[in-house]
């Protein structure tokens, strides 16, 4: 049988290792990862949901949602290949993977802090490439702008992924126009139903017409254009 003493040890020593549990480990709350430092900073492991116990002088130094979530902006002044400045609002949905990074892993995991920054930054960049090399009126065309958003994208993908921001897809959402090119298109849009309009009475209503509202000049609808844009409307 235990004498009193073993007994009395034993729970010391019982109480001694969950005092030592409680003080030494951490609970990582579900749908978060955790980074853990050195005594010197350095950065040691990630950890995943659930409760660990850390070596000593070990701490915690970030916390990180893993959940998705939405980012979006706005980048001003994209001159399309017409030279038409425009703004541009997009969102798109991301998660950390801190997991992910291989290379510059401690760099990397201190800036997932900064996700949104990145992926704002990356979409700048980005979106001034590939609208540069379409015109202003494209960009109001569905398929094109569906395969803008599909470049945009994959290249996303690729610059994220390696920094752990998992990117999942991006929307272009309202294109703003300059007031006097926004002016113009829907000037175009008026003369070019007037003009279907026309086309559909006789031959003589029509010339008459055409030449009472002098429809052979306002047809050349580029004119209301602001340059530099006049002549790539005109090619159009």
């Amino acid at each position: 049988m235990m004498t009193i003493a073993a007994i009395l040890a034993a729970i010391l020593l019982g109480a001694a290792a969950t005092t030592f549990v409680r003080r030494h480990s951490r609970v990582v709350p579900e749908d978060y990862a955790a980074v853990t430092v050195t005594k010197n900073g350095f950065i040691k492991r990630v950890l995943p949901a659930g409760r660990h116990l850390l070596a000593p002088f070990e701490r915690i130094e970030l916390i990180l949602p893993l959940k998705t979530s939405l980012a979006g902006g706005c980048v001003t002044a994209v001159a399309a290949s017409d030279g038409i400045p425009l703004s541009i609002h997009w969102s798109g949905t991301y998660a950390l993977r801190p997991e992910l990074i291989t290379e510059n892993r401690s760099q990397r995991l201190r800036g997932l802090p900064n996700a949104e920054r990145a992926i704002t930054r990356t979409v700048d960049l980005g979106l001034r490439r590939l609208v540069g090399g379409v015109t202003a009126r494209d960009l109001f065309n569905p398929a094109v702008r569906d395969r803008l958003e599909r470049q945009l994208s994959q290249v996303l993908i690729d610059k994220l992924l390696p920094l752990g921001i998992n990117f999942n897809a991006l929307n272009l959402q309202t294109i703003e126009l300059p007031a006097e090119v926004a002016e113009a298109l829907n000037k175009a849009r008026a003369i070019e139903t007037l003009d279907g309009a026309i086309r559909q009475v006789d031959p003589t209503t029509r010339e008459v017409v055409r030449g009472a509202y002098r429809l052979d000049e306002i047809l050349r609808w580029e004119q209301y254009f602001p340059l530099p844009a006049r002549s790539a409307a005109s090619r159009g």
